[in-house]
């Protein structure tokens, strides 16, 4: 087994929309559904109902830190290995070792602040189900990671694991919202 590091610059904004609130235990679902189940909803609630999804949008570590899941990475290179035909060989010999750290301008404020900062949110309307609903999501204008991989080196070349990265980053991007963000360029650093 072998393992290359790569710092994956982004070329477009990144969006991340942290499906947590999906469990009906998660603290934000519970306070978000508190809000939507008023009948008659005050324009203090809406906001606030945009405040908790925001903040139930970021991934964050143990330690606070802002992150982009180590699943995310894996699945844009998925994507590109099924394209470049290296789609079972990527399956069985290769792996993205831990979540890659958000680095972006204010990564050292904490989720109230990127908030109230306002170039951190992404308020739209988007279907679901047919109907338009108002999103909000975090999205980072300007961003950056870094991860290193393992790879069995009997199934895959270092040179092939570089190749997947560019067409991830070019073609299949991380986040959500992905045909438009989450774009990225990859470079080596060992």
């Amino acid at each position: 087994m072998k393992t290359i590091s790569f710092k994956l610059v982004g070329v477009s904004p990144l969006m991340l929309n942290n499906p947590r609130t999906v469990s009906p235990f998660d603290a934000y679902s519970k306070q978000i559904s508190g809000l939507t189940a008023k009948r008659k909803k005050t324009e203090e609630d809406q906001l606030e109902i945009c405040r908790l999804k925001f903040l139930a949008s970021l991934y964050q570590n143990t330690k606070g830190e802002y992150i982009i899941p180590s699943s995310h990475i894996m699945q844009a290179v998925k994507c590109a290995a099924k394209e470049i035909r290296l789609g079972a060989k990527v399956e069985r010999s290769f792996g993205v070792m831990d979540d890659g750290l958000l680095k972006f301008k204010d990564a050292d404020k904490t989720p109230e602040q990127l908030y109230e900062l306002g170039i951190y949110v992404d308020c739209r309307a988007v279907g679901i189900r047919g109907a338009k609903v108002l999103a909000t999501r975090a999205i980072f204008p300007e961003w950056s990671t870094e991860c290193t991989c393992w790879y069995d080196e009997s199934q895959l070349e270092r040179d092939q694991i570089v190749k997947l990265f560019e067409v991830a980053g070019l073609r299949y991007h991380l986040g959500t919202f992905r045909a438009m963000y989450g774009k990225f360029e990859a470079k080596v650093i060992k």
